[in-house]
């Protein structure tokens, strides 16, 4: 009866005999919800959706649980399991059709995440080929993690810090490449031109709303607590504190890992330039100590490369336009 309801409205429905079937189901056809019959549920059911639940490429499919009776006992262990709803027999077809359309329109969300994920992972990879630093953004972002966990930070910052650094150059991608790849120091309308990427990043992530929390890393990684920097001038706690974090960083690789045009140094020089940004009224003395504490203690995984980066951008939710 479900099957054929289903069908009436036009959703295609497989039924799985066995858990191995079910399990080839999910894998090659990719469903928009399970409904399982929690009455007759096979020896394993329960891992089975546990197992989805934890699996990256299946926690967000809904599994739904059919009961003529499902005791309070019953209803704890299918919650635990990961199942997210249940419905009672006989099925109220409306009641299960309205649940399948909105598990539809989370599968397309879900698609719309993935894209938007991939193409920040591209646009990052355009950047990097552009600019003379390979792999900046991955150590920024490897370093900022490292810091932040050394400070305590929770996990919504952290995932912010990770993000905003890893998007910290994003504006970079407006900056014609003659400038990007210039020897030398740069005329005063090229840096004035090189400033805006600043401001050119936060637009871009303007539009994704999920990304609201790093567009102040992105706008403000490059103000000082004097008010020198830009593109704002920002005076001392007006500065956010992620983006002081991702300003040190930036510094540190800069002189560590080099560019084309000039040898890397170590990591000692490092520390020694961001210390005379101290003196100078650039940088938080406290901040920079903290940061030579994890430098030296070998904590900072500085030439580590994300094997997916691409996972600390997921929840990422498109703002309509």
């Amino acid at each position: 009866g479900v099957r054929d309801g289903l069908g009436r409205q036009g959703f295609s429905v497989m039924v799985a005999r066995s858990l191995a079937d079910a399990a080839t189901s999910v894998a090659v056809a990719q469903p928009a919800l399970v409904l399982i019959d929690a009455d007759v549920l096979a020896p394993g059911a329960l891992a089975w959706c546990e197992q989805l639940k934890r699996d990256g490429a299946t926690r967000l499919l809904p599994i739904l649980a059919l009961s003529a009776d499902a005791n309070r006992q019953l209803r704890l262990e299918l919650s635990r399991a990961g199942v997210d709803a249940i419905l009672a027999k006989p099925v109220d077809t409306e009641e299960l059709l309205a649940r399948v359309k909105a598990a539809a329109k989370t599968r397309e969300y879900v698609g719309d995440l993935e894209s938007a994920a991939s193409i920040i992972m591209t646009l990052t990879a355009m950047l990097e080929a552009r600019e003379a630093a390979p792999g900046h953004c991955h150590r920024i972002a490897n370093c900022a993690m490292a810091f932040g966990r050394s400070m305590g930070l929770d996990d919504t910052d952290r995932k912010a810090l990770y993000r905003g650094a890893f998007l910290h150059d994003i504006g970079m991608l407006a900056i014609p490449e003659a400038i990007l790849r210039r020897r030398g120091p740069l005329a005063p309308d090229e840096f004035e031109v090189v400033k805006s990427h600043t401001v050119i990043g936060d637009a871009l992530c303007a539009n994704l709303r999920s990304l609201h929390a790093v567009r102040p890393i992105v706008r403000h990684h490059h103000e000082r607590l004097d008010g020198s920097g830009y593109p704002d001038q920002l005076r001392g706690d007006r500065i956010p504190l992620l983006a002081q974090i991702v300003g040190i960083i930036d510094v540190f690789d800069a002189i560590t890992a080099g560019r084309s045009y000039t040898a890397s140094r170590s990591s000692a020089e490092g520390i020694g330039v961001l210390r005379a940004e101290v003196e100078l009224g650039w940088r938080r003395r406290d901040l920079v100590d903290a940061f030579a504490t994890v430098v030296q203690h070998g904590a900072l995984d500085h030439g580590a490369t994300l094997s997916d980066p691409a996972l600390a951008f997921s929840g990422m939710r498109p703002i309509a336009t």
